[in-house]
């Protein structure tokens, strides 16, 4: 196992401080060059803001050794709760809005967007390297690893109660991708897809659609949304009951939400008003001040410091737009973001750096850890969008054979020629130093880095177990690294065939395993295969198979 330092290459040097580097595939004008800046500037926002999150101007002091926060700097953060360790995290670092950022951008590729594998896969394993993550994401992935739940009825404990940003923060690889950004029913049918896997409260679903309207127009027109481009959007996002209408997939969701917290139409008309009430209220600000002070009059008037508002996600697409009214220069803009301590400062300037990137000329002055991964991602996704050449994406386990990892601390594991790898996301290249003692003396903190560049801080145990290549659906010798493996193959022949329909016989009193397998056959599966399952599905379930 080769080892090395995670944090010394060049991907958190100050590669651009002397000179802004310009994108060779032909600046802002380019819309390939507007992903990768969006892209970019949303991990630095995220990275500059985690370090002034949840805390007060004497911890922010103590954070930065009473240096201003003008630029992301290494620091110190208690990681894993209560039962966690103080970790110096290294400059450039971010938290889980960029993380379950790069999840969902790995769960898209040239076929679409899949929100079972993001669901199932990504959620779950993420829970053993999140940094920094929300209460309900981390209730709702924990419920996801169930092997009875679904993304379209994830019914953990507060369910439809999930209102906070945890969405909106992560859906801007549905635009990146998206064809068409200027066409919003081209994308948000999928970012309603991944917000309802953890947020079913009509003001988290709003703050994903208003912030993924907000980013398209910017992708599209390479400028940030004015007011009248938010009311607009506002305008869209009303139609949203009406788009879901005409996806069977929402009517599982609906009916389900419905059962627990009312109408659904009535709750997101509701939301409408208060948004657009939280924009009228904000478009009154004068402009005769300084951004700075522009931007903290919005935070007072929509009272972001409030515990109950700060975290809301309708609140927070709306903060992220109109920072950009403040201050479209995206250095300063997430620098008056990063400094207005008691809001949530990494989502708002995560969601904000999305926004103005993808206007800016120039990348972020300091390289974020991992930032050749985020150019890479932002490129494939540009590609996808471009249409043509299909770029090859990540390979995801057999959802039929997968189960999540029985705790945190078992997402790394050992194969059997040797190789570490993390369940359903690859092999580890490098580890990071001896791992870190905690409290419980079972487990242990690894600085890792997978095949493909994503370097990940994760919770493990003493000693790992060793499982066979085949548990999960990947193989150690070849990885998982979403740049050279096609798309997971769940049929591929009769004998692959039989499998599924031997899976369906023992779970035949499941609706829901029986959809999950014929969809995965409908989707990777040939005509003539489909129309043998088929038939031989509608023999099981009339022989009332047992």
């Amino acid at each position: 196992m080769k080892e090395g330092n995670l944090f010394s290459n060049d991907a958190i040097a100050d590669a651009t401080r002397a000179g802004h580097r310009q994108d060779g595939a032909g600046g802002s004008s380019d819309r390939g060059a507007r992903i990768r800046r969006s892209s970019l500037w949303a991990a630095y926002g995220d990275a500059l803001g985690w370090i002034s999150e949840l805390t007060d101007k004497d911890g922010l002091r103590r954070r930065t050794d009473g240096a201003p926060l003008s630029e992301p700097v290494a620091w110190t953060r208690r990681i894993g709760g209560r039962a966690g360790i103080n970790v110096r995290l290294p400059r450039g670092c971010y938290s889980d809005d960029s993380q379950l950022r790069l999840a969902t951008g790995r769960a898209i590729s040239a076929d679409g967007f899949d929100v079972e594998a993001f669901a199932k896969v990504e959620l779950p394993v993420w829970l053993s390297y999140a940094l920094g993550a929300g209460k309900s994401t981390t209730a709702a992935a924990e419920h996801l690893a169930r092997p009875r739940s679904s993304w379209y009825a994830n019914q953990f404990k507060g369910w439809t109660e999930s209102g906070g940003n945890g969405a909106a923060m992560r859906i801007q690889p549905h635009v990146w991708a998206a064809r068409t950004p200027d066409d919003p029913e081209s994308f948000l049918p999928d970012v309603v897809r991944n917000a309802i896997c953890t947020h079913s409260h009509p003001t988290g679903l709003m703050g994903a659609v208003l912030h993924a309207l907000c980013v398209g127009r910017a992708i599209a027109d390479a400028r940030c949304p004015a007011s009248t481009d938010l009311a607009e959007s506002i305008a869209i996002a009303e139609r949203l009951p009406k788009i879901m209408a005409n996806d069977v997939e929402f009517g599982y969701w609906h009916v389900a939400f419905e059962q627990v917290a009312g109408d659904f139409g009535e709750a997101w008309a509701v939301v409408v008003e208060k948004t657009r009430e939280a924009v009228r209220k904000i478009s009154t600000v004068t402009k005769n001040m300084t951004p700075q002070d522009r931007y903290k009059n919005m935070v007072n008037g929509l009272r972001l410091r409030d515990p109950e508002r700060r975290g809301s996600g309708m609140l927070t697409a709306v903060a992220a737009t109109a920072l950009a009214w403040c201050e479209p220069r995206p250095a300063e803009a997430m620098r008056i973001a990063a400094n207005e301590v008691g809001t949530d400062t990494d989502t708002i300037a995560t969601m904000a750096g999305a926004i103005v990137g993808a206007a800016a000329d120039a990348d972020p002055p300091v390289e974020v850890i991992d930032a050749d991964l985020f150019r890479s991602e932002a490129d494939r996704l540009a590609t996808i969008a471009a249409g043509g050449y299909s770029p090859p994406s990540h390979q995801y386990p057999d959802l039929l054979r997968w189960s999540a990892p029985a705790s945190r601390a078992d997402a790394l594991v050992s194969s059997k020629n040797g190789h570490l790898k993390v369940c359903g996301l690859g092999i580890v290249s490098e580890e990071e130093g001896e791992p870190i003692k905690s409290a419980n003396a079972g487990f242990l903190w690894q600085w890792i880095r997978l095949e493909y560049g994503q370097t990940l801080l994760i919770k493990r145990r003493v000693n790992v177990r060793s499982v066979d290549d085949v548990d999960d659906g990947t193989s150690a010798a070849g990885g998982s690294n979403g740049h050279d493996v096609r798309s997971r193959q769940v049929t591929s022949d009769r004998r692959d065939l039989n499998t599924v329909l031997s899976y369906v016989k023992d779970h035949i009193g499941s609706d829901e395993e029986i959809g999950r397998a014929l969809r995965q056959v409908v989707n990777k599966s040939t005509p003539g295969e489909i129309h043998e399952f088929t038939g031989k599905l509608i023999d099981l379930i009339r022989s009332g198979a047992r």
